[in-house]
């Protein structure tokens, strides 16, 4: 039996994270596949770099920006954010409700109409569900036609089943001044809540996480299978038993709950209801420049698997090889939308959709093209209505067996600037995946930290 101070399930970026924090020397990181870095890993290919889904920091938090320009030796671009939307053939700039003159008539009229009249009624609306949000917000004309289908297709689920705890800045809400300019020709800019990204020049988005890793002790290909609070013990599927005195968990929720023999059945079945998406990543290797001018764009069209789409190559040059483009596409599925299995067969129609889009310039070209898939079995938390629910309902069960509760351990975000207590205990949730949060690269760095702090 292994003992260790600081016993940490996972090495993706939090779980890196709290270990550089904690210092190395306390601590030992169990990660089941075969490396480290979770969401945050890239790979190489034919001189193609890819990350797992689309990775770009735009953290405003100085401490983070310093983490990552050092861990690269400053070898990093920084870029105006150039985000695009594709909607039944047209391009229009990002967001759509502050550029509606590229939309086609009567469209762009109905959008305005519906816009204003959803001004001039603003407090009749009762807020129950991110539907109402967004037909308060936007009018039901610009949901129904652009931000509900692609709601259904990255979310995988209806609006009116998404709680709104987790907006904050990511969906602009415009004012009457911003729609109608937009609708003019004279748009707003700078909608996105991303306006400036940095991206390594060289390595993918991993490089920035790769020094959090060095001096770590991390034992790769050990996929813990059960939990006992009480001994404090951890044990592998290869039978290794690792004895802790404080154990960090950022390996998904759900799995850690099934790894504890004595919880009671409805702690299982609360794990069960939260809900993830899963995401099928298609890569394709381009062997020409791809003509259009964003770093990536979302896709409206509900015919289509394309969900959204990035040129990696425009985050770093160094990502395809000269006078080439990779693609990334991605494409989601979850509970509420099922995977069949059928990758090879999407990959080909999304090829074609591409085609469609003009981002491969012939058919022929098309069939040529050099695809690879990757598959995510957790992408994004879905914010769903039971999230709350399940998550409190667990917390009590956990908290009798160590579990260190938060202040705000059922809010969607973190406040970093002020972001509560942490109780004693010796089991600590951490990351998007163990606390099941809407975290992004920095709050993966900053909870980490968060939790050395407290300790």
């Amino acid at each position: 039996m292994t003992k260790t101070e600081f016993l940490i399930l996972g090495a993706g970026l939090s779980g890196l994270s709290a270990s550089f924090h904690l210092g190395h020397g306390r601590c030992l990181v169990l990660e089941k596949n075969a490396s480290p870095f979770g969401l945050v890993h890239s790979y190489s290919s034919a001189n193609y770099t890819w990350d797992l889904g689309p990775h770009v920091s735009f953290t405003k938090n100085e401490y983070v920006k310093d983490l990552f320009s050092g861990n690269v030796e400053g070898e990093f671009n920084e870029l105006d954010a150039n985000v695009g939307n594709y909607y039944a053939g047209h391009w229009v700039d990002h967001p759509v409700q502050a550029n509606l003159f590229q939309i086609s008539e009567p469209l762009r009229s109905r959008c305005v109409e519906s816009f204003l009249e959803t001004s001039r009624n603003h407090n009749s609306i009762e807020i129950k569900n991110y539907r109402d949000w967004l037909n308060q917000s936007l009018g039901t004309v610009i949901t129904d036609n652009f931000v509900a289908p692609y709601t259904r297709k990255y979310w995988t689920t209806a609006p009116e089943n998404l709680g709104v705890d987790w907006i904050g800045s990511r969906v602009f809400k415009p004012s009457i001044e911003a729609v109608i300019n937009g609708a003019n020709g004279n748009p707003v800019r700078n909608g996105h809540y991303i306006s400036k990204i940095r991206y390594p020049k060289y390595g993918g988005f991993q490089s920035f996480a790769e020094k959090f890793a060095v001096g770590a002790n991390i034992l790769t290909s050990r996929k813990v299978v059960n939990v006992d609070p009480r001994k404090k013990i951890v044990i592998c599927d290869d039978l290794t038993i690792y004895s802790y005195d404080k154990l960090i968990v950022t390996i998904p929720l759900p799995e850690f709950v099934r790894t504890i023999e004595c919880l009671d059945s409805s702690v299982t079945n609360a794990a069960e209801k939260l809900a993830c998406s899963q995401l099928l990543l298609i890569n394709v290797e381009v062997p020409h420049v791809v003509e259009r001018p964003e770093q990536w764009f979302y896709v409206y069209d509900e015919n289509k698997f394309s969900t959204r789409i990035t040129f990696t190559e425009k985050l770093s040059g160094n990502n395809a090889p000269q006078g080439r483009s990779g693609i990334q596409v991605e494409v989601y599925f979850s509970c509420y939308r099922p995977y069949n299995g059928n990758s090879e067969e999407i990959a080909k129609k999304v090829v074609y959709e591409l085609l469609e889009m003009g981002l491969i310039e012939s058919e022929a070209i098309a069939r040529e093209c050099v695809v690879n898939t990757r598959w995510l079995e957790y992408a994004n938390i879905i914010f769903d209505h039971e999230r709350r629910k399940s998550l409190e309902h667990i917390f009590g069960f956990l908290a009798p067996l160590g579990l260190a509760r938060k202040d705000d351990e059922l809010d969607a975000t973190t406040d970093w600037g002020s972001p509560g207590g942490l109780n004693d205990g010796n089991i600590f949730l951490l990351g998007r995946f163990g606390e099941w949060k809407y975290y992004w690269s920095d709050d993966a760095v900053l909870c980490g930290k968060r939790i050395a702090e407290s300790l």
